[in-house]
């Protein structure tokens, strides 16, 4: 507990903090967002702009005659005292308006993944899919053979792009959408995991983090999941996109501003300085930009083209059609950016401007995310109480540690 005397200095300080951030920070990111370098690894896609639209008047915008959403819910890594860890996310696919498959809503139907990690290499790495009446099973084991490190990121990155991804590819054949809008929550690729496999196929830094998973042709077929679906809905001529609630990435910082003006710790707090002043009536949005490249690990400086590095993934479409077009939303109702993803090739059948105004629309009319994310966030989201009850009754001992003792949730 602070003491009255604590309290004061620290309340204090931070007050003269802030005041010193909010009378410069916007003005100078506003003066960089207008000068960004845009001749390298991303671009603009259309004329370089930041802008408001109140509202009202987006919210009336036409709307998709469909919008399908897909989230997932996860329990965030489990650790166990026997050093397993295991993460489990289950996705949901919903409808707007509500549809129904076999007299039932769309939400019924589900994938459930469980990824689980042992430094015991207790059992055999596997991957196993089991198909139940309306559930989705997968199962995937990994030994400290194949991760070593980053254990929980890992774990937790299989169990999503295990999930989502793959239920939304799922309900797309088995409904054979042909027309509408998909929203996915997230970002479109696990850039992360990507950076692994190719890091292995290299020889490189993937073994040097301790991270094999490009051994196994069955982990990297999972890891294609979201290029997968990609393909399938551009046969489709479906434009698919997703939305990055937190874009923690530096990739516009790094490749559009000299080193002394990346004053920001990530590519969101920067975007929010620009976009901060919109009206409180307001969204403030920017123009489509398009990432060609990513920072290689392996050589300072250097660029790296993914997903078309990893030759694994069998690309069917040409290597550029998969690179990621964004642009930048700001919600003052909720005081936050977004970042609005799409596969490039979605601009061979679907105006770029038209796309745009459809999805300020759907945010306009839901509070920071669309209507449809977030009634799929509300379906599929696993609670604290449903966590610790599921920890609970497996029998496995929880790797307790002593903050568990002063009541921090398990």
């Amino acid at each position: 507990m602070l003491s009255s005397e604590v309290r004061r200095l620290f309340l204090e300080e931070l007050k003269t903090l802030g005041e010193r951030a909010q009378r410069t920070v916007s003005h100078q990111a506003r003066q960089l967002f207008a000068r960004l370098q845009l001749d390298g690894p991303i671009t603009a896609l259309t004329p370089l702009e930041q802008r408001a639209e109140p509202l009202l008047k987006l919210a009336q915008t036409p709307a998709s005659p469909v919008v399908y959403g897909v989230d997932g819910g996860s329990t965030r890594p489990m650790h166990f005292a026997d050093g397993t860890t295991l993460c489990a996310n289950q996705a949901v696919f919903l409808a707007d308006p509500p549809a129904r498959h076999r007299g039932l809503p769309l939400e019924t139907w589900r994938t459930i993944a469980l990824v689980s990690h042992s430094f015991q290499n207790i059992g055999e790495a596997r991957v196993t899919h089991t198909q139940h009446e309306h559930v989705h099973h997968w199962s995937i084991h990994l030994t400290k053979d194949f991760v070593e490190r980053e254990v929980e990121y890992v774990v937790k990155g299989l169990a999503d792009v295990t999930s989502e991804p793959t239920h939304a590819l799922e309900m797309l054949q088995t409904l054979d959408i042909r027309e509408g809008l998909v929203i996915l929550d997230g970002a479109l690729y696990p850039i992360g995991l990507y950076y692994y496999l190719l890091g292995e196929l290299k020889g490189e830094w993937g073994y040097r983090w301790g991270v094999r998973l490009s051994d196994r042709e069955d982990l990297v077929a999972v890891l294609a999941a979201p290029v997968r679906l990609i393909e399938a809905c551009v046969a489709r001529k479906l434009p698919i996109v997703t939305i990055n609630k937190t874009p923690e990435t530096r990739w516009l910082l790094r490749f559009c501003l000299d080193p002394a003006e990346r004053r920001w710790a990530s590519d969101r707090q920067f975007m929010t300085a620009v976009l901060r002043d919109t009206p409180r009536d307001s969204l403030g949005y920017t123009n489509w930009f398009v990432q060609e490249a990513y920072p290689s690990w392996e050589e300072h400086g250097s660029e790296i083209d993914l997903p078309k590095a990893v030759s694994d993934f069998a690309l069917r479409l040409d290597a550029d059609l998969y690179h990621v077009a964004f642009f930048y939303v700001y919600d003052p109702r909720v005081r936050s950016v977004l970042k609005i993803e799409t596969p490039r090739a979605v601009f061979q059948f679907c105006d770029a401007e038209r796309l745009q105004k459809i999805l300020l629309g759907e945010i306009a009319r839901g509070k920071g995310v669309p209507n449809v994310i977030r009634k799929a966030d509300s379906r599929a989201r696993i609670t604290q109480e449903e966590r610790e009850a599921l920890i609970r009754a497996s029998g496995l001992d929880p790797d307790y540690s002593y903050n568990l003792s002063r009541g921090e949730s398990l």
